[in-house]
């Protein structure tokens, strides 16, 4: 299977079958999770041999835990969408994983998750409901936004049934407004949830035994999680020092030498176990015989001390006096030249100017659309539409005037010379010019005002 030599090659692990790949990675082992990442480049073949075989339904619930790496559910999407997933399983991959539609590598099927699998989400009962779940299908949805365009978004959600929360949670994401009734739902959740986290102990957080905080969602859900913050702040979890803290004060009650629970209480008429009394006093010693003492009582054991040898004699030299060492003549330093003329002698030991080598002028760095333009001018399907898309997502952070300068700034730059754009190229931009929103007639416009003048 040519699939099996593709994640072996970095020899994390030697699988015999697919089967057995597939069982240690549907137990999140760690060798199996790194091994997925180099999935993302295999070829069309290799990643729907590797969602075959029951393998579709483990790729689907690896893309969507959040615990993970990023690499590794990024080519769990994309087998996944080679293969063909459709029905539940879609509606499930684009719930879990539609946040990563943002990420260049997935190429051309980030479009596809969105507009197959943003359909198939809206007839999941839970994002029909105020839940993580339909928290999860808004920050989805907010995330594709920018692979389709606000317009097809808005579109597709118009199918949508009445009253569903996971819909009003993305229009809410998209700038919208959030029905009161749904505002007041998701407070009381967000604030149960958190709660629910602060009292867990850090074991049951490590294996997933309680929703992770904060949750999946959207950057305008962060006014309603800090609320939910400071209404659990008295929450905490239990003190694990306390609990060693009285662990330990019985382990000191216990009697020293003993190993284990601590021994039941004698009664009362029983008699006390007589101690070791100390020997009387007897002669002094000849001075020249071994020191010897009495018994010594550890616990329930008497023994005997340890002798000193007679035998054990003292080590090194005692040396009295001041020591005078003889004088040690100093050794030539080899590769020092000779002694010479005093001209000689004020030559400088540092090379010239000319023998230095040029210092390496560092390159200028890449701007946050010179993949999208480099995309552009490869002519690659998704260029127009995913430029547009960042553009509109700049402005949102930083204002349209911003992006817009930014976007100039790149096109501006050496590297672009000479580069011709395609002509299919121009007629997208010149058709989003006319029929998309603001930020993308914008760029739209400056691209098409460039390209017009250096790369047409």
């Amino acid at each position: 299977m040519a699939v099996l030599a593709t994640l072996k090659k970095d020899r994390l692990g030697e699988w015999a079958t697919l089967a057995e790949y597939l069982e240690e990675l549907r137990r999140r082992e760690t060798n199996s999770v790194a091994a997925l990442a180099s999935a993302l480049s295999a070829t069309a073949e290799e990643q729907r041999e590797l969602a075959g075989g029951g393998g579709l339904a483990v790729l689907v619930e690896i893309a969507a835990d959040l615990r993970l790496p990023k690499g590794s559910r990024l080519a769990a999407v994309r087998c996944a969408m080679e293969a063909g997933v459709a029905g539940e399983s879609l509606a499930a991959l684009f719930v879990g994983a539609g946040d990563l539609v943002t990420d260049p590598r997935l190429g051309a099927a980030a479009k596809k998750l969105v507009e197959s699998g943003l359909p198939a989400a809206l007839s999941l009962r839970a994002a029909g409901e105020v839940s993580l779940e339909a928290g999860a299908f808004a920050r989805a949805v907010y995330a594709g936004a920018s692979a389709v365009g606000q317009a097809r978004i808005k579109e597709i959600l118009a199918a949508a049934p009445r009253g569903h929360a996971g819909t009003a949670a993305a229009l809410f994401a998209l700038g919208g407004e959030l029905p009161p009734s749904d505002r007041e739902r998701w407070a009381n959740l967000l604030e149960k949830t958190c709660a629910r986290s602060r009292a867990a102990p850090a074991a049951a957080k490590r294996l997933g035994l309680v929703p992770v905080w904060p949750p999946n969602l959207p950057d305008a859900f962060a006014p309603l999680i800090g609320e939910a913050e400071k209404a659990t702040a008295h929450v905490s979890a239990p003190d694990a020092a306390t609990a060693r803290a009285s662990a330990g004060s019985a382990v000191s009650r216990r009697p020293a030498g003993r190993v284990g629970p601590p021994l039941p209480s004698k009664p009362a008429g029983a008699a006390a176990t007589p101690r070791a009394q100390p020997a009387p006093a007897g002669p002094p010693a000849d001075a020249r015989a071994p020191r010897t003492t009495g018994l010594v009582e550890m616990g329930k054991k008497i023994v005997a001390p340890i002798k000193a040898s007679p035998f054990r004699r003292a080590l090194g030299t005692v040396v009295e006096g001041p020591v005078k060492l003889p004088p040690k003549p100093m050794p030539a330093v080899a590769g020092r030249a000779p002694p010479s003329a005093p001209e000689e002698q004020r030559a400088p030991l540092l090379p010239s100017i000319a023998e230095s080598r040029p210092m390496r002028r560092a390159g200028i760095a890449a701007g946050p659309f010179a993949r999208r333009i480099e995309a552009l001018f490869d002519d690659r399907p998704e260029a127009v539409e995913r430029l547009c898309a960042a553009v509109e997502a700049r402005a949102a952070v930083g204002g349209l005037p911003a992006a817009l300068a930014e976007l100039a700034r790149e096109v501006s730059q050496p590297r672009w010379n000479g580069r011709r754009a395609p002509p299919g190229q121009v007629e997208r931009l010149a058709v989003v010019a006319k029929a998309q929103p603001e930020p993308w007639t914008a760029a739209a416009l400056l691209l098409l005002d460039r390209l017009r003048l250096e790369g047409a």
